[in-house]
Order: structure tokens, then C-alpha cells, then sequence
């Protein structure tokens, strides 16, 4: 198809004049004249009706005229879509995220923002543990990852959103709710709610060297698989729990969560991506993370 005839063809249809049409589409008057000739030929129909003052539609040329502005329409359309997705405005981007990650709200307003000024790139998000991250970025499964404690991979770039530390969380109804700050020496002989080593291993393994080193040894009573679970035992009686301050948006009216002093463990939260599969899409949303990270500061 010749789509620089269609363009003449509509021209011609439009000001049914071969000398105005011309000046339309910038071209010689015997040219144009020539590739309507052709394009009738091809098609084996009359598409005009010469007449003394200029040129009509035949019956032929209404109907090509109809599906001829349609297609051009298309095709301008496959252009633009094609510029938008070569500057990363159109793409599926699949995100890890942990639970941490998904209660950030510096992390919620970059989603938010990106979403708006990217409308057209869709954004799918699994729920995955840092290690687990990092086998899905090995088999190609995810373009990017949230995490915690991320471990040095010299094919991973990162942006630093945000630390965590460690609060105590308390049923309201407990004797040390109603202090600003908790000293570690209160907690002595109190009974403790902790998330299983195997789920965070290496923030639990700080936390605790931490509470040793302050003079604290928590006696652990119970053990959850996560967070939340810890949070529901804890709100049970069961004992008191360490958890990250940013579940203080979370938590229930009947606990309270409050900074331990001198206890300053934190988990590092990180955005990571490959560095050799980095989209145009993805990098944009790299930006506009950055930014809502810096505004956070």
C-alpha cells in the first residue's frame, strides 16, 4: 500500500480540485494527477468524475475514500503508540515486593506519581522475599525488586528509599505504654513474641546481637512466620514484640508501638534492578522514585 497515494487521493477528495489539492500536499499539479492515475489503475476502478470546474467522487471513490481515512488514521495512531514506547511510556513492568516495601509510603507516592505522568505503562507487582528476588532476577522473572538487606551483586543497581528501625510493640494496657521511649533495662524478664529466624534471618540475627550487647535477653515465648502474625500475638497478651516502626500505621487501637533506647537496629529498604536490563520504562520510574525519595528527606 502507498500511503503517500492515499494522501493525495484524500486531498483531491477533499478540495475536488487537482490544482488546490496540489498546493495542499505540496507537490506538482502533473504528479499528483499521475499517482491518482496509478492508484486507479491499480485498483481497477474510477475514483473521480472529471469535470470542467474539477473533479468529483465516484461512487467507487466515496467508498475508498471512507476505509482510506480510517486506515491513515490507524497508521498515525501505530506511529504514536511507536514514539511513546521508545521513550518508555508504554511497557509492563513486573516489581517484587516485600511487606515492607509495601507499606513505604515514600514507595506509594513514586506508584502514585508514575502512574499518573505514565498512564500507559502497567505496573505488576508479586509479593517476594529478598532472596527469592534475586533467583527471579537470575531467570529474567522480574524487572525490578524491593528489598531488604540487599546483598552485594555486582549486577544490581539500587536506590536507597528509606530505614526502618526496630520499636517495641505493647498492648496498650501494659505498665511501659505510657512512656515516650522505653529503656532496655524495663524490658528485663518480660516474655517476647519474634518472627521465625528462618523468615528474616538477618535482621533477626542483628536485633537480637543488639539486645545482648545493650544487656538484654529477650526470652523468646513464641515464634510467627510474619509480622503480622507477631502483631495478633502480641495484641493476644502472648508478650511483647520487636517490629519495624513503620508498621505503626498498621497497628490496632489496642497496641502501641514505641522506640527502645540505645536500640538502634534499622533494616535498609532498597529498590534494586538489573543493570544490563534496565527498559526505558523502568528507568523512568527509577527517576521519579528518586525524586519522591528526595522530597522525603
Amino acid at each position: 500500500m502507498n500511503f503517500r497515494q492515499i494522501r493525495y487521493f484524500l486531498a483531491v477528495a477533499e478540495h475536488e480540485n487537482f490544482r488546490r489539492a496540489a498546493e495542499t500536499v505540496h507537490v506538482a499539479q502533473s504528479a499528483l494527477s499521475k499517482h491518482i492515475a496509478e492508484l486507479e489503475t491499480r485498483l481497477e476502478v474510477k475514483l473521480f468524475d472529471r469535470l470542467p470546474t474539477g473533479v468529483r467522487l465516484t461512487q467507487a471513490g466515496h467508498a475508498y475514500a471512507e476505509e482510506a481515512r480510517r486506515a491513515l488514521e490507524m497508521i498515525e495512531r501505530a506511529g504514536v503508540r511507536a514514539r511513546k514506547a521508545a521513550r518508555g511510556e508504554i511497557d509492563r513492568l513486573t516489581i517484587a515486593m516485600n511487606d515492607i516495601g509495601a507499606r513505604n509510603r515514600t514507595l506509594a507516592r513514586a506508584i502514585a506519581a508514575f502512574a499518573h505522568d505514565y498512564p500507559e505503562v502497567q505496573l505488576d507487582f508479586v509479593t517476594q522475599v529478598s532472596q527469592d528476588q534475586l533467583t527471579a532476577f537470575r531467570h529474567g522473572k522480574i524487572d525490578a525488586g524491593v528489598m531488604i538487606e540487599r546483598p552485594e551483586e555486582p549486577g544490581l543497581d539500587h536506590v536507597a528509599i528509606a530505614e526502618d528501625p526496630f520499636w517495641i510493640a505493647m498492648p496498650r494496657s501494659h505498665r511501659l505504654a505510657g512512656l515516650d521511649s522505653i529503656p532496655v533495662h524495663a524490658l528485663a524478664g518480660e516474655p517476647f513474641v519474634s518472627v521465625a529466624m528462618t523468615t528474616y534471618w538477618l535482621p533477626q540475627t542483628r536485633l537480637m546481637a543488639r539486645c545482648r550487647a545493650l544487656g538484654l535477653f529477650p526470652r523468646i515465648v513464641q515464634e510467627a512466620s510474619n509480622d503480622h502474625m507477631q502483631m495478633s500475638f502480641v495484641a493476644a497478651g502472648m508478650g511483647l514484640g520487636f517490629v519495624n516502626a513503620s508498621m505503626a500505621g498498621i497497628v490496632t487501637p489496642d497496641l502501641v508501638l514505641k522506640p527502645v533506647e540505645g536500640l538502634d537496629v534499622s533494616l535498609q529498604l532498597d529498590f534494586v534492578w538489573s543493570k544490563s536490563a534496565a527498559p526505558l520504562s523502568l528507568l523512568n520510574f527509577i527517576e521519579t522514585l528518586k525524586r519522591m525519595v528526595a522530597q522525603a528527606l
